[in-house]
């Protein structure tokens, strides 16, 4: 089963949407693997967001994008002088508060977690996903104000990614394996055999 990492973030939790975040995912059979509230370290968020050329590259052109849509004059000259930017952003964000870090199993888990989270920009995200209905953040007013993206949630986006992600916020110790209904009922290919 594949796994994937999950935060919710400052906004999700000081806005009380862990509980409703924590039981979508549930309820679409994902089994919880680890679990906990964090005020996270500037080192552990800096180790979080890899500032990568890839990375950098995807934040700038899906931004400017957004700004040309809106007929609007991007304000950054280069992807990374964007990310750079983007990060310092986040970096402050995330450690302003507790989060809710969480591993989530299940097959096919990180598209799956991705899908039901919603797009990146809560105003692009489409309803019945997590941003869509809880978030209404923009690219553009959140650089109007000269801060990060307020969209609730961080979710692992490959499984290599996920894999590097887990590490920064739990120990091998702190994964747990268990039975879970739906190892049986959604996975195992004689549960329903006569």
């Amino acid at each position: 089963m594949q796994k994937t990492l999950v935060l919710i973030k400052p906004d999700g939790v000081q806005r009380g949407l862990m509980g409703e975040i924590i039981g979508r995912f549930e309820r679409v059979g994902l089994k919880i693997t680890a679990l906990k509230m964090v005020h996270p370290s500037h080192e552990d968020v800096d180790k979080h967001y890899a500032l990568t050329e890839e990375w950098m590259r995807a934040v700038y052109e899906k931004a400017k994008a957004k700004y040309e849509a809106n007929k609007e004059p991007f304000p950054f000259a280069d992807h990374i002088a964007y990310g750079t930017e983007i990060k310092r952003g986040l970096v402050e964000f995330l450690k302003s508060a507790p989060i809710v870090a969480m591993v989530l199993e299940g097959e096919q888990a990180v598209p799956l977690v991705r899908k039901i989270v919603g797009s990146t920009e809560p105003a692009g995200a489409a309803p019945g996903t997590i941003r869509g209905d809880f978030a209404h953040d923009s690219y553009p007013f959140s650089n109007s104000q000269n801060r990060p993206l307020r969209n609730l949630i961080h979710a692992s986006g490959t499984e290599e990614e996920a894999k590097q992600e887990m590490a920064v916020w739990f120990t091998d110790a702190e994964l747990y394996k268990y039975e879970h209904v739906n190892d049986r009922v959604q996975y195992d290919p004689e549960w329903f055999l006569s």
